[in-house]
């Protein structure tokens, strides 16, 4: 029943692909093999402790798995590669005071997320979908007080006191999709290279319900026939480039590239905001257009991705004194 009810979603969803175009012409599938993604934000990096404080995910990639390849062949999906993913990550956010045994009730209130993951990758051309179905719970049981205060003891640095207010225990759903598309700008000597990636994210469930649009831009040498890096407020992983050894160029060598990336969110809900679902719990009066920006360098190997964002994520609620910053780091290896 489960595994007939993912096929439907799938085939629901990626029906609406028409509507951002088609890819290039597919030059056959890729190799098979495995992946594995880390993925850490937090935003010691820009010396605060404050609003979205950590995120921390881990996913493992099957690449070109038979039965995700036989259902995009029957369905006449012209891919390049066919990936499924599965993801466990926290997320926690905080106030501005973490002294306060009593909170500010203007101020973010603190909420922990803990979830797990189901993704579908579909690579056809210069055109990335993909879809992502999560599931897990906010409130105590996410573990998010006592990590954070775990690690502040180990940290010597102070621990935060308004814990005791943090949202309720609830299950959590949300469903994600995104679509990027590649486009080769520029191409200079020596395997240099610019390339613009659009992107478009829609999130529906209880924990976030946004429209996201964007772009990112990227400048460099060798850069992977991938589509670039994302965030935690998003697919958080994306699969690496395929991998051919008869039909195409196979990945190999190492590469390097800076990129940057701007984007808005329309926001109708986000749980960490408005509060619980059912239950009266603290919340803030969220903005509805949040912008955000970053900044990065992304080093890679034929099996290894290192790459590091640097984030300005705009006021997201309205007695928010000035934006959030946090750094993002992500590895990625190929076996």
């Amino acid at each position: 029943m489960c595994q007939a009810a993912l096929r439907r979603l799938l085939t629901g969803t990626l029906a609406l692909a028409p509507l951002f175009g088609a890819g290039a012409q597919s030059v056959g599938p890729a190799e098979p093999g495995w992946s594995l993604s880390v993925r850490w934000e937090n935003d010691t990096f820009g010396g605060t402790d404050r609003f979205y404080t950590d995120g921390i995910s881990l996913a493992l990639f099957r690449i070109e798995p038979g039965w995700l390849r036989s259902w995009s062949d029957r369905h006449g999906r012209a891919a390049d590669q066919v990936s499924v993913s599965f993801e466990a990550g926290q997320i926690m956010v905080t106030p501005a005071d973490t002294r306060r045994a009593v909170p500010d009730p203007m101020d973010r209130p603190y909420a922990g997320l803990l979830y797990g993951a189901v993704s579908f990758h579909f690579q056809e051309g210069r055109a990335y979908h993909g879809l992502k179905l999560i599931s897990g719970v906010v409130g105590p049981w996410s573990l998010a007080e006592d990590t954070q205060k775990w690690v502040h003891k180990r940290i010597g640095s102070g621990i935060p006191q308004g814990w005791g207010s943090q949202l309720h225990n609830e299950p959590i759903l949300n469903l994600v999709y995104e679509h990027r598309r590649k486009y080769r700008l520029w191409t200079g000597p020596g395997e240099g290279a610019l390339e613009l990636l659009p992107m478009a994210n829609l999130m529906l469930g209880n924990v976030l319900t946004q429209g996201q649009l964007g772009a990112q831009v990227r400048l460099g040498w060798r850069i992977p026939d991938d589509f670039g890096t994302t965030l935690m407020r998003g697919m958080v992983h994306l699969p690496p480039a395929p991998r051919r050894s008869s039909n195409g160029k196979r990945t190999g060598g190492w590469g390097a590239h800076l990129f940057g990336g701007i984007s808005g969110n329309l926001v109708a809900r986000n749980i960490t905001l408005d509060g619980n679902t059912w239950k009266d719990s603290p919340s803030v009066h969220k903005e509805w257009w949040v912008p955000a920006a970053e900044v990065g360098a992304v080093w890679e190997s034929s099996r290894c991705q290192l790459a590091f964002a640097y984030v300005f994520w705009g006021r997201e609620f309205e007695s928010q004194q000035d934006f959030s910053e946090f750094g993002a780091l992500t590895f990625r290896w190929r076996f």
